[in-house]
């Protein structure tokens, strides 16, 4: 079975795991409201390869959250992906952000509901949403939705739908149903992804190294950098 290192930056939430058989073996993260993976990304790798005492080139393949979410965060982890990939010559595997959502919480969540709904918070009046049954089936690709303007009504007339995640504060405000489940704020980590990441190794589900671009859903809107007040 294949060693693989997981990296998540998708959201405020830095993350890195070791993979073993598709079991999450270590995980080390860094949680900044701000975000922190240019700083910290590679401090976590190399804690965690130090901390595991496995060298980088023990891996047979190197995994990431391929988005929807932060746009700088996803190229972060891309970048790093890739140069790991090149100079070892070992395949990327790209995971969904969203269902590894979805299959993270379902490992800690007994309680079954027609449809998961794991969430990221996007911009202004939009969250990053997908839609997935208790067997992981998808039945909504991840998409941007407008909150507003999205029939959720259709979908919670005979179904009981869980939502999860960053997004789940927006979508709490504008749907009010009997059938509309908010559980937690859950970040996505790293550790979630290992266990999609084993069957796409055993697949060879892989994707091409020069060309993977991050499933980033909407166009980059630049901001303005919030002033550091130093003293």
């Amino acid at each position: 079975m294949a060693l693989i290192l997981c990296l998540e930056t998708s959201s405020k939430n830095c993350s890195v795991a070791i993979s073993k058989n598709g079991e999450s073996i270590l995980v080390n993260e860094k949680f900044d409201h701000n975000y922190c993976h240019g700083e910290q990304l590679h401090v976590l790798i190399q804690d965690i390869l130090l901390e595991s005492s496995i060298s980088l080139n023990s891996f047979d393949a190197f995994a990431l959250s391929s988005g929807p979410g932060s746009y700088t965060g996803l190229r972060i982890g891309a970048a790093a992906i890739k140069g790991f990939s090149f100079a070892l010559e070992k395949p990327i595997i790209a995971i969904s952000t969203l269902e590894a959502m979805s299959r993270g919480f379902k490992s800690v969540n007994s309680r079954k509901y027609n449809f998961l709904c794991p969430t990221l918070d996007s911009r202004k009046g939009e969250v990053y949403l997908a839609m997935y049954d208790e067997e992981h089936k998808e039945h909504i690709a991840p998409f941007a939705c407008d909150i507003e303007n999205f029939n959720f009504k259709q979908y919670l007339e005979n179904n009981t739908m869980c939502f999860f995640g960053p997004g789940t504060l927006k979508l709490e405000s504008h749907i009010s149903h009997s059938n509309a489940i908010f559980l937690n704020q859950d970040y996505p980590s790293a550790k979630h992804l290992c266990q999609l990441a084993a069957y796409k190794f055993k697949h060879k589900d892989f994707v091409d190294n020069a060309y993977f671009e991050p499933a980033y859903l909407k166009d980059f809107v630049p901001t303005k950098p919030k002033k550091i007040i130093r003293y």
